[in-house]
């Protein structure tokens, strides 16, 4: 029997009500929603999209991309549901194509992939600000069969987006009521 990949795996969680089943935006945007000042955004790996829909009701033009057909489908009917204009793309993010400074924000909630960050950070404009938020390894105390490889480190966002040459605004390595969560904001400098 073949593994099962990871649009599989996505579509049956979706499918199930499993992971970020929900339409509603990560707090660490809407906590820092000053700093959003439109433009062009990116949800990577946007699941059901609760993210995208609050950035397209915030005017901006957004670009949802996932993986799974199942996420992808109920985030475009509620966009719809909305009447919220969306461009939503299935695509695996460490393939899919791109473009150099086409993004003024850059989301990326839940999803780990250390490869893709210096490609995110070529993808923003100068001035542009990513978001990043995924689960550390205090995750393990809930879920110690989790693979750790999907977790950061202390202060490890910080060293991936210094590595990609992004300023660090904000960041924490889990505080409060979510402290299995590392938080980042990075913006790509000007010229």
């Amino acid at each position: 029997m073949e593994p099962e990949s990871d649009r599989e795996r996505w579509d049956r969680k979706y499918a199930a009500g499993e992971g970020p089943a929900h339409f509603r935006a990560n707090r660490l945007l809407t906590e820092h929603r000053h700093l959003l000042t439109g433009g062009r955004a990116l949800d990577a790996a946007c699941g059901f999209g609760g993210n995208a829909l609050y950035l397209a009701q915030a005017g901006y033009r957004v670009d949802a991309v996932d993986v799974s057909s199942v996420g992808l489908a109920r985030a475009q009917a509620e966009a719809a549901r909305r009447y919220l204009q969306i461009s939503f793309v299935q695509a695996d993010l460490s393939r899919w194509w791109m473009p150099d400074e086409r993004y003024d924000l850059i989301l990326v909630f839940l999803y780990l992939n250390r490869d893709l960050v210096p490609r995110l950070a070529a993808c923003l404009r100068p001035g542009g600000l990513l978001f990043q938020a995924n689960r550390n390894r205090r995750f393990l105390a809930l879920r110690p069969d989790f693979d750790p490889g999907y977790l950061v480190e202390g202060n490890e966002l910080t060293v991936l987006a210094h590595d990609a040459g992004l300023e660090v605004l904000y960041h924490d390595d889990g505080t409060g009521d979510q402290p299995r969560t590392s938080h980042l904001i990075a913006r790509r400098p000007m010229p």
